[in-house]
């Protein structure tokens, strides 16, 4: 019976470790797309431009919380954008706006990789949330991997901080690291 349930123990252990790496990977691509991205919002990279409004349409996205229904009124707005060096002009751009603007109205828009926003949605919260959390994905995923925790039938909590390699220097330096990712994630997320 021993040989049996250490059987199954080394095999949770193992699945642990493939989903530590396999959290690792998840972060890893996830950075690799929101990086470049955040990038360019820091760099202020784009081209500046003016929207000619021709027309307006409503969206409504319904939120539903746990006492009542609100909706959310978003508008795109379709015309024609000519950047502000002169020379570049798009036909039938969308941008998508927090008011309806009338047909003629001007406003600032910026093109940035084939898109075309408003300068105020360029604001990088959202990637750094994106990053912080795949900051707290990676350390709970080399957690994972060090220890086998978080299968089913593998070693618990308090079971796999013993048998953290390093001892509770790199359990630590591992949590901590995951508080830092996760708070930073959620004011960031909160702040947007």
């Amino acid at each position: 019976m021993t040989t049996q349930q250490s059987y199954a123990s080394a095999r949770a252990l193992w699945v642990g470790r493939l989903l530590g790496l396999g959290l690792i990977l998840l972060a890893a691509v996830i950075a690799a797309v929101t990086v470049p991205e955040l990038r360019s919002e820091l760099a202020g990279e784009g081209t500046d431009g003016t929207l000619t409004v021709s027309s307006c349409e409503v969206h409504t996205k319904p939120h539903y919380g746990t006492r009542r229904r609100t909706t959310e009124l978003k508008f795109g707005c379709t015309g024609t954008w000519t950047a502000h060096s002169g020379g570049t002009t798009y036909e039938d751009v969308t941008v998508e706006t927090s008011s309806r603007l009338e047909s003629g109205a001007k406003i600032d828009v910026v093109q940035a990789d084939d898109t075309f926003t408003l300068p105020e949605d360029r604001a990088p919260g959202k990637d750094i949330a994106i990053l912080a959390f795949c900051l707290s994905l990676l350390t709970f995923g080399t957690f994972c991997l060090l220890t086998g925790f978080g299968t089913r039938n593998g070693p618990g909590l308090a079971t796999s901080w013993q048998r953290i390699p390093g001892g509770n220097a790199t359990g630590y330096a591992l949590g901590g690291v995951f508080v830092v990712g996760a708070v930073t994630a959620l004011a960031c997320a909160l702040t947007v």
